[in-house]
């Protein structure tokens, strides 16, 4: 009986007024799954990862579904998939090239506010020194300086709400996102 007390007592009791769902955005490694888990948890909802919807979909890891479509037909996907979703009570995150598609982002937009990870680049190149292998969209270049330098602007221009997402642990970054969007 106590644990269950005091698993309960760390949990978020939402405000009546609280987004239906939350949109984490930003660069791969900027810890959208990490955070996005913490975050569902703490406010009882459901997480969604849309690589892992399309990796179930075509029951493969995201790169070989790459390697199958190619780019241009997996970015068609990618944004159909996005578009498609419909959830209550989740926190969703996209992968890093959702801001590549318009009408994904606006849909996104609709299901609840868009929150930027903002993650340096020095930290990222850090955190991912070979990501060779985790299924990211190249449109712009092939290494990460400019893939960051093509996506920052994109996800500058969507987010709702920006979250500093470096040098703290992701419990902090968790509770960070919770403060600000109690603030919007």
């Amino acid at each position: 009986m106590k644990k269950a007390a005091t698993k309960l007592s760390k949990s978020i009791i939402r405000p009546v007024d609280f987004p239906e769902n939350l949109v984490l955005i930003g660069m791969f490694g900027s810890g959208k799954s990490t955070v996005g888990r913490l975050l569902a948890q703490k406010l009882r909802y459901t997480f969604v990862d849309v690589d892992h919807l399309i990796e179930a979909k075509y029951k493969m890891p995201l790169q070989k579904v790459l390697d199958k479509l190619g780019m241009k037909k997996f970015m068609e996907m990618e944004d159909k998939t996005i578009q498609n979703l419909h959830y209550r009570h989740c926190v969703i995150s996209p992968g890093g090239s959702a801001v590549y598609y318009p009408k994904a982002m606006k849909h996104l937009e609709t299901l609840g506010p868009r929150v930027f990870l903002k993650v340096a680049l020095d930290v990222l190149k850090k955190r991912l020194p070979d990501w060779s292998n985790r299924g990211v969209v190249c449109r712009g270049g092939n290494s990460l300086p400019a893939l960051f330098k093509e996506r920052a602007p994109l996800f500058k221009k969507y987010a709702d709400v920006t979250v500093e997402a470096k040098g703290t642990s992701a419990e902090k970054i968790a509770k960070n996102v919770l403060e600000q969007l109690n603030k919007a």
